[in-house]
């Protein structure tokens, strides 16, 4: 018991920090509030990734305060317990400074992972920004773009209407090898549904954006009372891409992204079925929530 008091105390510095920012927070939101109604606002590019990263932030930094919290224990017991005159009951403190350095390295391999998985979440957020960068050099008064359009557990990243049809982009952001004068670090190979990198395969890529595009037809198609075809795209920005042989669905970089729709000259939709299309576009983009 008297070993729980004396973790306890040292604990209480974190507790206070965190104390301290949660009143801070409370009462600025009670000082001033947002003017507008947020909630029904369009969702901005990556916005699913950026929630995300909101909470893997949090998580972060609660494994790398709880790791904080661990190694220091062995150091601050002898001193506490002196001070609250526990050292003799306590006895032998430091054999518990074993259990504390475990799951301090636990905590800090936690925290470590969670970094890594923020780091691709990041270039996720990049890729889709780049693509969206791109999209708005469209200066085409028909076409319309979506961004983070809401399916059921899963959002296709951009969704591109104009009279030609409708693209659903799913965009991948990937690190290119740090390797110098290399002609192959730059290239990705197209095959099927195969997309080959420099040192790995992706197989679930061109599956994936089949699936959301599929999803989407029936969507619309069901709120619209119309046929309506989606086809999907693949948008990897930053790399240049090889067709070794005709993909299943087309893979391109974000730079030839503004070209690729004025290839279909045929009209399939007339103001009409694009208005209603769009609105319906605009409901699944809708942010729903004020929470960001």
């Amino acid at each position: 018991m008297e070993l729980f008091f004396v973790i306890l105390a040292a604990a209480i510095p974190f507790v206070l920090f965190i104390a301290t920012i949660a009143l801070l927070l409370k009462v600025a939101q009670k000082k001033s509030r947002i003017p507008f109604e947020y909630s029904e606002m369009a969702r901005t590019p990556a916005f699913s990734l950026i929630q995300s990263q909101k909470e893997l932030n949090f998580n972060m930094l609660s494994w790398a305060m709880l790791s904080s919290i661990y190694f220091q224990l062995p150091f601050s017991i002898p001193t506490i317990s002196t001070l609250l005159g526990f050292e003799e009951k306590i006895g032998q403190w430091y054999s518990y400074s074993i259990i504390f350095f475990i799951a301090a390295t636990f905590s800090l391999i936690k925290a470590v992972k969670v970094f890594s998985k923020i780091r691709n979440i990041r270039l996720g957020i990049e890729a889709e920004w780049a693509v969206s960068h791109a999209l708005s050099k469209i200066t085409d008064s028909n076409v319309r773009v979506f961004h983070d359009v809401q399916g059921p557990n899963f959002n296709i990243d951009h969704v591109v209407t104009y009279q030609g049809g409708i693209l659903a982009i799913e965009t991948k952001g990937r690190r290119k090898p740090n390797i110098q004068n290399s002609s192959i670090t730059h290239k990705i190979a197209v095959e099927g549904d195969k997309i080959q990198f420099p040192h790995f395969t992706d197989t679930s890529t061109i599956e994936q954006s089949k699936r959301q595009a599929n999803w989407l037809s029936k969507e619309l198609t069901q709120s619209t009372g119309m046929e309506v075809t989606t086809s999907p795209l693949v948008v990897i920005p930053g790399w240049y891409i090889e067709n070794k042989q005709k993909p299943t669905v087309p893979v391109m970089s974000h730079k030839t992204l503004t070209k690729y729709y004025r290839l279909t000259k045929k009209l399939m939709l007339d103001e009409s079925a694009l208005a209603r299309i769009n609105y319906q576009l605009e409901q699944l983009a809708m942010r729903g929530s004020d929470e960001f």
